[in-house]
């Protein structure tokens, strides 16, 4: 008996080795590699050298304690934030609108979540273009319609450059949440719904208390992966709007790439990397113990 136990074991863990290779391969060593570069004053030609320099905190110093973290912490957290909290809340409605449609349903679904097939480069280019202040197609509407007297700086203003950038990334998010919603509300039993009718519950008190409990650990999940989806958004930002302007756009992720690409300074770029994952896991950590806590 202990012998085919061994061996189913054994059997196991063979098959398990392959993926444990790759985790290890291209998440635990670059993890490593990142601490290391972190805690070394690098240029990126010597990236490819064994390291040599002596180890320091100097990066995380220059990282942290640089007087533009706490905008670019504030800029994160509102971009995050507003983001996923919209999106969520547009996703939700539209499930539930979805749910209530009969013939037409699947097409319209199609069409509703068309933004989320779109790639983020270029669904943030077309953007880019629609918002343009001289020639974008939203900026002749409004002012062919009266609504300004001059075109809006949308990506050339420090408050609507952010609130354009969040807009988008609401765009391409929320169809998400749609399909995420959707498949949760179609496991919710008909015959709590007629139940609930019976015992004289409206449409609100049906969301509160037939809906929602039987969806909420879904909605959990989905908030947790589209937080950590917009906390590591670039392209968006990058390419509508490269952090500017006056950095008013520039986020936590994206200063990891300009300290490395555009500074030339890998040290700084990765010193900020470990910061955003620690920030990642802590964010993991709290929507874990939340659905801990709720399943208990």
């Amino acid at each position: 008996m202990l012998d085919l136990e061994r061996q189913a074991l054994v059997f196991n863990l063979c098959l398990l080795l392959p993926a444990v290779l790759v985790t290890t391969a291209f998440v635990a060593w670059p993890i490593v590699k990142l601490f290391q570069i972190s805690l070394h004053e690098l240029r990126l030609s010597e990236l490819m050298r064994p390291i040599v320099k002596p180890m320091t905190l100097a990066n995380y110093e220059r990282a942290l304690l640089h007087p533009d973290m706490p905008r670019v912490a504030l800029t994160t957290a509102v971009f995050t934030v507003a983001s996923t909290a919209v999106a969520f809340l547009l996703g939700m409605a539209t499930a539930l609108a979805l749910g209530s449609l009969g013939r037409g349903r699947a097409a319209m679904q199609t069409a509703l979540i068309s933004p989320w097939a779109v790639a983020p480069v270029i669904a943030s280019v077309v953007w880019m273009l629609l918002l343009d202040e001289r020639f974008g197609l939203i900026n002749a509407a409004v002012l062919g319609t009266g609504l300004a007297s001059s075109p809006v700086p949308f990506l050339s203003a420090p408050d609507w450059a952010l609130l354009s950038v969040t807009l988008v990334a609401i765009w391409k998010e929320y169809p998400f949440f749609t399909v995420m919603m959707a498949a949760a509300l179609q496991s919710v039993p008909r015959e709590l719904y007629e139940a609930a009718r019976l015992d004289g519950a409206g449409p609100v008190a049906l969301f509160r208390y037939v809906t929602w409990p039987l969806v909420r650990p879904v909605a959990v999940v989905a908030i947790f992966l589209a937080t950590m989806s917009a906390f590591r958004n670039v392209e968006t930002i990058m390419v509508m709007t490269g952090g500017g302007p006056a950095r008013s756009t520039e986020t936590l992720a994206l200063r990891v790439y300009t300290e490395t690409f555009r500074f030339l300074s890998p040290g700084t770029g990765a010193a900020l990397g470990v910061v955003t994952l620690f920030v990642g896991l802590l964010l993991a950590a709290v929507f874990w113990t939340a659905m801990m806590r709720k399943a208990r």
